[in-house]
């Protein structure tokens, strides 16, 4: 973790950088989790893009606990095309807004692709903001319960 200075807040206030996220991968298990090799996610890659760090890394546990290979997290609609430009995910989560950036131009890559997607967001019920293309798009209200989670992804995967 670093210190950076923040231009434009006021009193000399400071952002606090972290590095890549990555959750504990435990007894050696590269899926993130020792029930991963029997995991629903089992050889699934899954973008995850969320810019709370929290949220965050609970999601990506969550999901390598299931055998999901998370790609991500990515907290940017920039992070997130980068990571698809080398990578091709079976299923997304998006977060709506990115630290004040929406995430639709996103959302419509991954449309034009055919990757499946959800919005996991606390805009799930302010319809005025999505639009017309990701109107229809599942939406799970945060905070998202796991096996809500887990039940979607596994539905928008059949």
């Amino acid at each position: 973790m670093t210190v950076a200075p923040q231009p434009g807040l006021t009193n000399g206030a400071r952002v606090l950088l972290f590095p890549v996220r990555r959750s504990p991968h435990r007894d050696g298990d590269a899926s993130g989790g020792k029930d991963g090799a029997n995991g629903v996610f089992q050889g699934l890659k899954i973008l995850v893009v969320e810019d709370d760090f929290i949220v965050a890394f609970d999601m990506q546990s969550m999901l390598e606990e299931q055998g999901a290979e998370v790609l991500g997290p990515a907290s940017s609609v920039q992070e997130a095309r980068a990571i698809l430009a080398s990578e091709t995910p079976n299923v997304a989560v998006l977060d709506v807004n990115l630290n004040g950036e929406y995430v639709f131009p996103l959302a419509e890559d991954l449309r034009v692709r055919g990757i499946p997607f959800l919005f996991a967001t606390a805009y799930a019920d302010d319809d005025r903001l999505f639009p017309p293309t990701a109107k229809s798009v599942l939406r799970l209200p945060k905070p998202v319960l796991p096996a809500v989670l887990i039940g979607q992804l596994k539905r928008l995967l059949t």
